[in-house]
């Protein structure tokens, strides 16, 4: 029997139309959603107005911005399905993606989440999918700019939230996503914490979906990504294992300030600091909370882990050098960290 899905979307700023094509292409899939959700968090209330006599779209509006996380878990709360398919509201999915991914989740029983194969809009090249998380914590978009993969469902680290389908038993299990991220990072948290709860990750690269992608370097997303990368190191790991990647950790914390400061977003690297010591009574209750709930050693998320760095938008020909000593390194967190 096939497991039932509803479809969220969360609409902020930009046309309408945009949108509007991302639930099209949903309601064109072979197997459809039997929900479709659209957040309004726009100042306007226009994704309201644009869905207004739309029957199939269930549109909850809110006065607010509440951040991506906090819209998904709102309408999550009011989904019907067994599965929930979170998909950014400028990708448009081929139409079998959802029947793909969910032919996944119902045959591995093991599986929290199934995501999808994330395309340029020239339908030749990959935007994302199969994502990296690195010993550092920094996650990238991983094969960005080769060309289209292919072959079966496979284990990864990340699964790209621009187009993934989740079971809602294990979402609801492990909290759903992290509430004060606001935004970036979200999709490395919820496979991270999916797979300390047990749960596999997987990444089906015939699930198709194309996104109009631009890599945006403004200094606001440097302050989330920042700020979320350390909550999730030091909310997920366990204390060994942040003992033993403290001098990568130190490391990679220099260079980053120091390209903060040469590209001129060093203050958004000083906000997330900042923001960290802030929220750090909610750290470390989220920490415990982790920590006590747990059932796997962090060897498994290690074993996931990359020591290359390998994203166009990071590499440079030192970290080329250093590659074997972080390979190295890699294998010696992982034999102490079991």
């Amino acid at each position: 029997m096939t497991l039932s899905v509803s479809a969220i979307i969360v609409g902020y700023d930009g046309p309408p139309d945009a949108l509007g094509q991302a639930v099209q292409s949903l309601r064109e899939q072979t197997v459809p959603p039997g929900q479709i959700i659209c957040v309004d968090q726009s100042v306007d209330g226009r994704f309201a107005r644009y869905f207004g006599e739309a029957a199939d779209v269930e549109v909850l509006a809110s006065a607010e911005n509440l951040g991506y996380p906090s819209a998904c878990n709102r309408a999550a709360r009011v989904a019907t399905g067994e599965l929930l398919m979170f998909v950014n509201p400028d990708a448009t999915a081929d139409s079998g993606c959802l029947a793909e991914l969910t032919r996944t989740l119902e045959e591995r029983s093991d599986a929290a989440i199934a995501g999808a194969q994330v395309l340029l809009p020239d339908r030749r090249l990959v935007n994302a999918g199969d994502n990296v998380l690195h010993l550092s914590g920094l996650s990238w978009a991983g094969r960005y700019g080769l060309p289209a993969d292919d072959g079966p469902p496979r284990s990864v680290a990340v699964a790209s939230g621009a187009a993934i389908l989740v079971r809602r038993s294990a979402f609801e299990a492990i909290g759903g996503y992290t509430e004060g991220f606001f935004m970036y990072y979200d999709d490395v948290d919820l496979a991270w914490r999916a797979r300390l709860a047990g749960w596999e990750v997987l990444f089906c690269p015939r699930a198709i979906v194309v996104h109009d992608y631009e890599f945006v370097k403004g200094s606001y997303k440097w302050r989330y990504l920042e700020r979320n990368r350390w909550w999730c190191l030091l909310a997920h790991l366990e204390a060994r294992t942040l003992l033993l990647l403290a001098p990568l950790l130190a490391a990679v914390e220099w260079a980053i300030f120091r390209r903060a400061r040469a590209e001129g977003w060093l203050p958004a690297k000083l906000e997330a600091w900042g923001a960290l010591w802030a929220d750090r009574r909610a750290l470390w209750s989220r920490r415990q909370e982790i920590q006590g709930s747990r059932l796997v050693r962090d060897h498994v998320i290690v074993e996931h882990m990359s020591a290359a760095v390998d994203s166009p938008f990071l590499a440079s020909p030192a970290l080329r050098r250093i590659e074997p000593l972080l390979r190295a390194y890699r294998w010696m967190v992982l034999a102490l960290a079991g």
